[in-house]
């Protein structure tokens, strides 16, 4: 490319690729950070509802008799 095509120099382009990249790093870590919380929910969900589950068992002891 041209030396008149840098825009404003090679100290200015990678002054705006390093600003670039680290709006890409902030917003890849403020994205994990949010679905690192929702899977915690998610999982504390599912451990609240599998203990419940685990008290709620059938408590017939007779075999079920069923015929095909």
């Amino acid at each position: 490319m041209p030396k008149s095509r840098v825009r404003g120099g090679r100290k200015a382009h990678r002054k705006r690729v390093q600003k670039r990249n680290n709006n890409i790093q902030n917003q890849r870590d403020k994205m994990q950070k949010l679905w690192q919380e929702e899977m915690m929910k998610q999982i504390e969900k599912m451990n609240a509802t599998s203990g419940e589950t685990e008290n709620n068992e059938i408590q017939n002891e007779q075999p079920l008799d069923i015929k095909l």
